[in-house]
């Protein structure tokens, strides 16, 4: 069946979850899952979803226009889903982005369709305190085989690494101040879009030393790179930091390699027993 001529269709509770008791002291969070043909693993997605203690959340599920049985899934647990849609989209990111049109919630989190919670009190640790942040996050579950994945970051990690998408929760606030995910770069949207929200001084990034999801490492972005991230890193880490700790961290670079290149000669030169300095003349 071609995906660009898939119907729109539409489910889940419609009216969306309405704030829960505790509404004044805790926020709503927007879970957000993108989806196409993922029938082997999407109703794992919605179980650890549903299983959660925190009930001031609302689930979004954005369908690109499966043919495999999604569909189904989702109807199934019509009464677990706030709001699905199938229709064709342009990829992953562009799915997020009508999901952060759609949300209400004061906090946005993006699961895959083949990741999943890891515990039904994840979101209760974050959201039960006073918050003085826009971007909370923590660790993942890499995979089955059991290692976890720390997401301690500053800014230098960036130019080679970014934040397990699955491991944050977003204020909506940084949506409105720097866009949406930018679909130029199809694999790693949400790498650029996180170097912008840390270069933000109001953005006040806290870490949590806990398990957030189980990451699947079958996406696409874990295997095969972004050709128009990497053409553009050095650009989107100096105008994300800025020009004088993109100056600092790049000197700050060059003087390691120096360094290091000299302790290696240094090695070489004492194993084959040269005298770097020459013959010294004795008294």
């Amino acid at each position: 069946m071609d995906k660009n001529k898939h119907k729109k269709l539409e489910g889940g509770k419609q009216c969306r979850k309405c704030p829960g008791e505790n509404a004044e002291s805790s926020p709503l969070i927007s879970i957000i899952t993108a989806v196409y043909n993922g029938s082997s693993t999407i109703e794992e997605t919605i179980k650890s979803v549903s299983a959660q203690n925190y009930k001031n959340y609302e689930y979004i599920i954005i369908d690109g226009g499966s043919t495999d049985g999604t569909l189904d899934i989702l109807k199934k647990h019509n009464g677990e889903i706030d709001y699905w849609v199938s229709e064709p989209d342009k990829g992953v990111y562009d799915a997020f982005n009508k999901g952060i049109d759609l949300a209400r919630g004061e906090w946005l989190y993006f699961l895959g369709a083949d990741d999943r919670l890891f515990d039904d009190s994840v979101l209760g640790k974050f959201f039960t305190k006073p918050i003085d942040s826009e971007f909370l996050y923590g660790n993942v579950f890499w995979g089955e085989d059991g290692e976890i994945v720390p997401g301690k970051f500053f800014p230098t990690k960036f130019y080679h690494q970014n934040i397990c998408q699955q491991a944050i929760f977003y204020h909506k606030k940084l949506f409105e101040r720097l866009g949406k995910f930018d679909l130029k770069y199809r694999l790693v949207a949400d790498w650029v879009f996180n170097m912008k929200a840390f270069g933000l001084k109001s953005t006040r990034p806290v870490y949590f030393d806990t398990i957030i999801a189980v990451y699947s490492l079958d996406g696409m972005s874990t295997h095969v790179p972004d050709k128009d991230f990497s053409a553009s890193r050095e650009r989107l880490f100096r105008e994300a930091f800025g020009i004088p700790f993109y100056l600092k961290f790049k000197i700050s670079g060059a003087m390691g390699r120096l360094f290091r290149r000299f302790l290696k000669f240094l090695t070489l030169a004492r194993r084959k027993g040269t005298d770097l300095f020459g013959p010294t003349c004795g008294m």
